[in-house]
């Protein structure tokens, strides 16, 4: 391990050892008097009881915890036995502002009615994005919108893909990567970098996704697209709770999990498990006509048919520990499994310009893989006795390898059934690839008064990938097979990321608020070519030079209205974005007669210029909000899609990236919640985005620029009798490529829930009702056009079954207490 982050790592030890000072409780000779404590706490604009709010007795003067316990639905609270004494007590919940009063417990009065406790919302967290008692399936504010996973009916029995594709302003490719406003965001785990897909992640374990379009300097520069935030599922109440599901569906569908949640005194415990199965039946289809001065001289149709199967399993551990009143450690494991195997056949013909046959043939191509996943993380937070001082400190170590091996069969027919001479070619692909990552980060926020904060904080990231290809080919001219030094590749890639940012957040007025930050990310990365004698890297900044590139600003100003969720928000960043793995890895993700996909090693990263300008309005009386947004991006050495005619053979296609000239992007975007009538709610968006892009002088200097728009609605209706119903729809219009455009593509989504007894529910769901969705795209350059497309998966119904389960309470084991001491077997009220 390196040595700063050995470093680091003592550092964190021995800060978190520090800080383990046990709790105390008032001693004194009032503890032989024993009362109780008893009220209602009730939101104060409904007027209906705050169920799961948090009471915390307190002793006077000190914080610390002499007993607690959550509000019950209609909200009654009951604190007992209390010893004698003076106390604080404290009542919180998210997404409303604390009350705090003192209370005294005496010989004369040893029983307290404290009445009606009143909680007023609390704007300002709202936009922390905790508010979790609101039952819709979306939450906007004016820096991000909060999808609540556990509402989403569509996402029952998926995976975290089905989840994105449900999120307003999302989309989803073929292989399961998200895009926002034509951008790949970053997506987190919890808050932090993981190993895992999207695919990985079973829906019931996510909790909610929070989408922040323009992230601060808090978070990675590596963020031009925006951050996903996937939190999972982890219960902070006292008592266990969990649920298992199962369901079943057509193309092999079944699936299986479950989780549960324990929290006892200071410790916490989560635990995990899934399956989940599939089989897929899907055709694609590519049209090419070759080109010379713009005439055509031949042609070329292929269909497709796939049978693929995918099996995802795996698990998740966490415990926490609350060492003392202001400071948590915890750790957690995860390890999930990935195997996907599939065998396609094509049937293609060529013509020549006048439309005779000249050829037609076979290809058959047949892959199989197994990747495995592990992320496990150490955390401490310790908060600070002013309100929002607090620091926290965690290291994440990540671990992905996959092993993956593949046959393309090709035969060749002329156009008098002959066979060709050049086939059987056949092409047998072995390769691999794993990494490890170690990440560290150190955060920490300071209130310089009660109008300022600074934030500031550092963070390390190494990541070591090693990747190799070995592709052989054979043909009548060598049947013992020829090694294919084209596509043979071994690769070695160091990427070290070291980062230290400083935040500042001054409100100015009532209704005015700056934050102004700068993030500076020293970058190291290199990839070696072992064999070959080839290095390609950068380093930012190198030396003296690039110092811009290593520098990433933002600012903030926001406009508030007392009083009311209406916020207007302009801000503006400068931001990164390195190369995914998926397209810098040299495996063969996609072939045909015609066709190679392979990822680029060499890409460099994209530098971006970002604006904003956000508005949120509530309106309807609280039971509408629109969120508008106009947006625009200006990106250098952008990573963009790029086909050319492989070397070895001019006739196919070599698909992969390249870093282009520049692009700019200018956008606006509209997200409308409104409830129009109990049990109605309707979620609509759109996005209308212009786009300039242009190829570097060295892949021809192509350029391309137009219109793109899409949209999106999500109607939720919950029926009587505890039926509910859920329609999901989405059109992406088609969208500028540097050599063409991609073509539209359009869907819907039905699911009927019913929920027997709050403890078990029933989904039936529908993806792709109507047979639609496809994603393609139409190239064209002065010596060819070609359009094709594929599909990720077929139509498919699906059946879930949820069980819930648990009990709420103070503690596992005092409930039988009261059993123990009165034989009538009275007690204490669940």
């Amino acid at each position: 391990m390196p040595h700063h982050l050995l470093r680091a790592v003592l550092l964190f030890i021995v800060a978190a050892t520090c800080t383990l000072l046990p709790a105390q409780r008032p001693g004194g000779a009032a503890r032989a008097i024993t009362g109780r404590i008893y009220g209602k706490v009730l939101d104060a604009v409904s007027g209906k009881g705050a169920e799961f709010a948090t009471v915390t007795l307190l002793a006077a003067g000190r914080d610390s915890v002499i007993t607690g316990a959550m509000v019950r639905g209609n909200g009654d609270f009951l604190l007992e036995p209390v010893p004698g004494g003076r106390y604080r007590l404290q009542v919180s919940f998210l997404g409303y502002r604390s009350l705090e009063q003192a209370v005294e417990v005496t010989r004369e009065k040893p029983e307290v009615d404290l009445g009606d406790l009143e909680l007023e919302p609390d704007a300002g967290v709202l936009q922390e994005a905790t508010v979790v008692r609101e039952k819709s399936t979306m939450q906007m504010l004016v820096d991000r919108r909060v999808f609540n996973v556990d509402k989403d009916l569509a996402a029952r029995g998926g995976s975290g893909v089905d989840v994105m594709k449900n999120v307003p302003g999302l989309s989803v490719d073929l292989e399961g990567n998200v895009e926002m406003r034509g951008a790949r965001p970053q997506v987190l785990v919890d808050g932090r970098p993981s190993s895992l897909t999207l695919e990985q992640i079973p829906a019931e374990e996510i909790e909610r996704v929070e989408v922040i379009t323009n992230p601060s300097v808090i978070f990675d520069a590596n963020s031009t697209g925006g951050i996903i935030n996937v939190v999972l599922k982890k219960s902070t109440k006292p008592g266990y709770s969990g649920q298992l599901q199962a369901g079943v569906g057509t193309n092999e569908r079944r699936q299986a999990g479950g989780n549960v949640n324990l929290r006892e005194g200071r410790w916490g415990f989560n635990l995990s498990a899934n399956y989940n199965g599939s089989a897929n039946l899907t055709d694609g289809l590519t049209l090419r006509t070759d080109l010379e001065q713009g005439t055509p001289t031949g042609t070329f149709e292929q269909g497709s048919d796939e049978r693929s199967e995918r099996r995802m399993y795996g698990g998740r551990f966490g415990a926490d520990l609350q060492v003392s009143n202001r400071s948590n450690l915890s750790v957690s494991q995860s390890v999930r499994f990935h195997d996907m195997s599939g065998r396609e056949e094509q049937v293609f013909e060529s013509r020549s310009g006048a439309g005779e046959l000249t050829s037609y043939g076979t290809q058959v191509n047949g892959s199989g893989s197994l990747s495995r996943s592990l992320t496990s993380q150490l955390a401490f937070r310790h908060t600070g006795p002013e309100e929002g001082r607090e620091w926290s400190a965690d290291l994440t170590y990540n671990r992905w390898d996959r092993d993956s091996d593949s046959r393309f069969d090709l035969r060749r027919y002329l156009h008098d059934g002959a066979p060709d001479t050049t086939t059987p070619q056949v092409q047998d692909i072995d390769g691999g690839s794993y990494y490890d990552q170690f990440s560290f980060q150190f955060d920490m926020a300071d209130p310089q008064s009660t109008r300022s904060k600074l934030e500031y904080g550092v963070k390390s990231n190494l990541k070591w990938d090693r990747t190799w290809l070995d592709v052989r080919t054979t043909t009548p001219q060598h049947p013992e097979g020829m090694l294919d030094s084209a596509l043979t590749n071994n690769y070695r890639i160091t990427d070290l990321i070291n980062a230290a940012y400083v935040n500042w957040t001054r409100t100015l007025t009532e209704r005015w608020s700056l934050q102004a930050g700068l993030r500076f990310e020293q970058t190291w990365f290199e990839t070696e070519l072992t064999g070959k004698d080839q290095v390609f890297s950068y380093k930012y900044p190198d030396g003296g030079q690039d110092l811009l590139k290593a520098l990433f600003p933002a600012v903030y100003l926001v406009r508030r209205w007392p009083g009311s969720m209406r916020e207007v928000q302009v801000n503006f960043s400068r931001k990164i974005d390195r190369p995914r793995f998926w397209q810098i890895m040299p495996f063969i993700m996609f072939s045909d007669a015609r066709n190679v996909r392979i990822g680029n090693p060499g890409l460099a990263p994209e530098m971006n210029n970002l604006a904003e300008v956000n508005h949120l309005l509530p309106f309807w009386k609280g039971r509408a909000s629109w969120l508008t947004s106009l947006f625009g991006r200006y990106t250098e050495d952008v990573i963009t899609g790029y086909s050319t005619p492989l070397a070895t053979d001019s006739t196919v296609l070599l698909n992969t990236f390249v870093n282009g000239s520049h692009s700019t992007t200018a956008g606006w975007e509209n997200v409308v919640k409104v409830d129009p009538i109990q049990g109605l709610q309707i979620t609509l968006s759109g996005t209308l985005q212009y786009l300039d892009l242009a190829l570097a002088s060295a892949n021809g200097g192509d350029r391309n620029q137009g219109l793109q728009w899409s949209a999106k609605v999500l109607l939720n209706y919950r029926l009587p009798k505890d039926w509910s119903v859920q329609v999901n729809g989405e059109y992406e219009g088609p969208r500028v490529q540097a050599q063409g455009r991609t073509l539209e593509q359009y869907g819907v989504d039905l699911s009927v829930g019913k929920d027997f007894l709050r403890k078990l529910s029933a989904v039936l769901s529908v993806n792709d009702v109507f047979y639609t969705r496809r994603r393609g795209t139409l190239l064209e350059t002065e010596h060819y056009t070609q359009e094709s497309y594929r599909r990720r998966e077929m139509r498919s119904v699906r059946f879930t079954l949820t069980w819930k389960f648990g009990e709420q309470n103070n503690s596992l084991f005092r409930r039988r207490q009261p059993q123990r001491e009165n034989n009538d077997g009275g007690g204490m009220e669940m």
